[in-house]
């Protein structure tokens, strides 16, 4: 459920400090070897396009926003803490926003710290044609089968029939099976935390 009322003491300064680089895989790119992909997907959900639908009309923000959050929080808790570039692609033509994402587990990263920061770096992004980032968001409408993505690890948002869809696309040769599950368990539970307590972006 959406909070329908916001404490003052929820609203924190955005914490700004310049946060390391966090390394996502488990291993490093082998030099001369193709990519192995994988697929994990979570049952899709009605509960969580309502959460993500009810909290954009009532913070003002767009989904993708409050979806890079989400993913921030779920690197956070499964990774570490520190910062990644993602590739953050949305509509039909598969518009690319590069945006450096910050990852953390908790406070003084609350939601509304961690919507602020994803909320940043979307404003601050442009879209671009250069090499891609490792890691990709992408949100498309409708449902999408295609299956040759380039990211190393790609979350795809699909929406069917008013049923979220999540896809976790990956390099096996990258990431553990695991490694990726846990992410997949992690992810519909930050989105949650993100809906219901995050304050709407300065």
């Amino acid at each position: 459920m959406v909070a329908p009322y916001l404490p003052d003491e929820v609203k924190h300064t955005f914490v700004n400090s310049a946060p390391i680089a966090l390394e996502v895989f488990d291993r490093a790119a082998a030099p001369c070897s193709g990519a192995q992909r994988a697929r994990c997907t979570t049952a899709p959900s009605s509960e969580l396009a309502e959460e993500i639908d009810g909290a954009a009309e009532w913070l003002g923000v767009q989904p993708e926003e409050i979806l890079l959050a989400a993913l921030g929080r779920t690197f956070g808790r499964t990774r570490g803490e520190g910062a990644v570039a993602v590739d953050v692609r949305t509509g039909r033509q598969r518009q690319s926003r590069p945006v450096s994402l910050l990852c953390a587990a908790s406070w003084p990263m609350g939601p509304s710290e961690m919507l602020q920061g994803a909320h940043n770096a979307l404003a601050a992004a442009s879209a671009h044609h250069g090499a891609p980032a490792e890691i990709a968001l992408t949100i498309a409408p409708v449902a999408d089968d295609d299956t040759a993505g380039t990211a190393a690890l790609e979350l795809r948002v699909l929406r069917i029939d008013g049923m979220l869809h999540l896809q976790w696309a990956y390099d096996a040769a990258r990431l553990d099976g695991y490694s990726v599950e846990e992410m997949a368990e992690q992810f519909p539970l930050a989105l949650i935390e993100i809906t219901s307590d995050a304050g709407a972006p300065l």
